[in-house]
């Protein structure tokens, strides 16, 4: 379709700006069929090209979709009746649409970093996945490091069962700060999982849950199944700047609550899901070797043939499988946060010493686990806030005293020995925590849900996210379109669009903390040589040539003139 110009039509399937604009706002807003849209005046008076919401609904649904949705149904050859519908996309076209998005042609990354503090390369920076050990290893070809999340969540805000199991999918080659943006649309669902319960009603309740387990492993499977060719073989992806590049992707990160790992990692409930500590050495203050799926596969091979029943199954690969207890439940992000807060401010006074130090040491290694930025110095500093805590929390089970437990043998104390490690290989824990994911559970899952009937919603839900994606889409082409003329009159002017990734380091422009003094800024950001390094750097900046710049051998005794600095 051409206009009265001759140029491309850049508003199909939309006749003019104004049908997509209010195309745009009707989609966005939830505009349904009982609505003003729905009235011929409204739409005449308009001179819109569609006349009621269904009409506008179908010419959104014309626009391309990067990537499907499909259904496919599980069940059980004992019981053919009780069907399983996964609802998916093809994670190959959902890579291919993550990496030809043209908004982020500019902040893609295709080579991994290695960044240092300076030029004498001692200290290692780790803050993006590119700056990671991991992909640094892998790297030989262009990669796309694929971040699967899952994490089932209600519905219904206050009261009811109805539940939904998104499946979502992002990549390394993003910036975090985009990936943690719902409305950048750099995270996408791939997947709603069955929730349905209705297993053989004559199972026992171990039966069941083994079931549901399976059902659970199977529907993974057969989602992420296009990705082992593509990570053999390649795929070929047109990206966003324009090129076609081949890619391997390669499974990064798969994030998810603790429940949830023990059950992608076939791991007992109670032990380590990443190594292989049991539920009687996760006190201790190192870590066992780490999980290996060759591991895991040999145990249950070695033990299908000789158990007589699944009890007896389970209890031969007691290493492997997923039962337990929870005391704790229902905590949210907020509500720990707010508990840290005044933990502190709750013990001083009321406890002794050596317990507010074993608190103290477990605060400071949260917060600095928060870090958006590491180097080899703050991962020391992690350490050094968990050897303090392991050196004293023999308090916290001293049976001389009032014991707060009889051991420490808790899943979540022993994963903070591998925070570390996991940032090393991974980049800062931003890059992969299960809190980002919360606020898309609102725009992928409750938002659809709201938007249905309420019967047989799933359908309803993905529909709904497709036409907000094709709009976000459509958004974004019009954003960067060019008629034929305006690429003529550039290469006429010899204008070059050069694109290329953002690296390096973002600074906030304005501080946050105004005239702190220097003290309380190494002990809050944990870094004690602050004073001293601050001298060596802004003694480069003074004349040597004039006698300004005090000799290197007097730096050690040198004071700075100021006692307070904004950070």
């Amino acid at each position: 379709m051409e206009d009265g110009d001759g140029g491309s039509h850049k508003f199909v399937p939309f006749a003019s700006d104004l049908d997509w604009r209010i195309a745009r706002w009707a989609v966005q807003e939830g505009i349904g069929h009982n609505t003003g849209m729905s009235l011929n005046f409204v739409t005449k008076k308009l001179g819109l090209s569609y006349h009621n919401v269904c009409g506008l609904h179908t010419m959104v649904d014309s626009i391309p979709s990067h990537a499907k949705w499909k259904t496919r149904e599980l069940w059980y050859k004992s019981d053919p009746d009780d069907k399983h519908t996964i609802h998916y996309r093809d994670s190959k076209e959902v890579i291919s649409a993550l990496l030809g998005n043209p908004a982020h042609a500019k902040d893609n990354v295709y080579h991994p970093r290695k960044i240092f503090t300076d030029s004498s390369k001692m200290t290692r920076i780790y803050n993006e996945m590119w700056t990671s050990e991991w992909w640094n290893t892998v790297q030989g070809a262009t990669l796309a490091p694929v971040i699967i999340a899952t994490d089932k969540t209600q519905l219904m805000q206050y009261s009811g069962n109805k539940t939904a199991y998104p499946v979502y999918m992002t990549l390394g080659n993003l910036p975090h700060s985009l990936r943690q943006r719902p409305s950048q649309h750099a995270c996408v669902l791939v997947a709603y999982l069955s929730v349905s319960k209705s297993i053989g009603q004559e199972l026992t309740k171990k039966h069941k849950s083994t079931c549901i387990q399976q059902i659970f492993h199977d529907s993974m499977c057969f989602i992420l199944e296009p990705l082992k060719e593509a990570g053999k073989h390649r795929m070929e992806v047109v990206f966003g700047d324009g090129y076609v590049r081949h890619v391997y992707p390669i499974l990064a990160c798969y994030i998810a609550d603790y429940p949830e790992q023990c059950l992608v990692m076939c791991a007992k409930y109670g032990t380590c899901p990443k190594c292989m500590a049991s539920e009687n050495d996760l006190g201790k203050s190192e870590a066992s070797r780490r999980q290996a799926q060759q591991t895991t596969l040999t145990v249950i091979k070695d033990n299908i043939g000789v158990s007589m029943s699944l009890s007896n199954f389970q209890d031969c690969c007691k290493q492997h499988l997923i039962s337990g207890w929870l005391e704790l439940s229902q905590v949210s992000g907020k509500e720990r946060k707010d508990m840290a807060r005044i933990l502190l401010g709750c013990l001083i006074g009321k406890a002794p010493s050596q317990v507010v130090l074993c608190y103290c040491a477990i605060l400071d290694f949260v917060y600095i686990a928060q870090y958006s930025s590491h180097d080899d110095n703050t991962l020391c500093y992690l350490d050094n806030a968990l050897k303090l805590f392991h050196d004293n929390k023999h308090i916290l089970t001293d049976p001389n005293l009032v014991p707060v437990r009889e051991h420490l043998n808790i899943p979540k104390f022993h994963a903070m020995l591998h925070y570390a490690q996991a940032i090393q290989d991974f980049g800062t824990t931003d890059n992969y925590n299960t809190e980002m994911f919360e606020r898309f559970h609102i725009n992928c899952a409750k938002e659809g849900w709201r938007a249905s009937n309420f019967c047989d919603e799933v359908p309803q839900m993905a529909q709904w996210l497709a036409r907000q994606e094709k709009v976000a889409m459509f958004e974004s082409y019009l954003k960067h379109y060019k008629s034929l003329d305006d690429i003529q009159a550039e290469k006429e002017a010899g204008i070059e669009d050069v694109q290329g990734p953002k690296m390096g380091i973002f600074i906030s422009k304005r501080p946050s903390a105004l005239n702190q003094p220097l003290a309380s800024v190494q002990s809050k950001h944990h870094c004690p040589s602050f004073s001293h390094h601050l001298i060596y750097y802004l003694n480069q900046f003074l004349n040597h040539s004039q006698g300004q710049a005090i000799p290197k051998s007097q730096l050690h005794s040198t004071q700075l003139p100021f006692h307070n600095i904004s950070v």
